[in-house]
């Protein structure tokens, strides 16, 4: 199994080792316990929805922020991620590899994850 190893955003203390194998353009697999496939929808429709936005990471697990990341994740994913919803908490692994596949870009402010989507979105 091919698996690419990552750590979330976030503070170096906060941040949290995974490992993930395929892409945003196929879908990806998180192979920790528990954690499941993201299809490619969740990353093109995030690109898609946030284009040129600046927007908080919204990762905690209860209440995520308004209008952040994390909270739109956990409502649209059932309709984008074959049928199985994805949490707040998600969205921090989601993220990450974003970032890592240029996706997006992400910076703190504070403990806070700001997520830095580009204006053009390839397809």
């Amino acid at each position: 199994m091919d698996c690419k190893r990552l750590k979330t955003l976030g503070p170096p203390k906060k941040r949290t080792e995974f490992c993930y194998s395929g892409s945003i353009q196929s879908g990806v697999i998180l192979h920790q316990s528990g954690h499941p496939r993201i299809d490619a929808r969740v990353f093109i429709e995030a690109l898609k929805h946030f284009a040129g936005k600046r927007v908080g990471g919204g990762f905690k697990e209860d209440d995520p922020p308004s209008g952040g990341f994390g909270e739109w994740l956990q409502n649209e994913s059932s309709k984008l991620n074959s049928g199985k919803k994805l949490t707040p908490r998600h969205g921090s692994f989601v993220a990450a590899i974003l970032c890592d596949e240029a996706g997006v870009t992400s910076s703190l402010d504070g403990n806070a994850v700001v997520l830095h989507f580009p204006n053009v979105v390839s397809q």
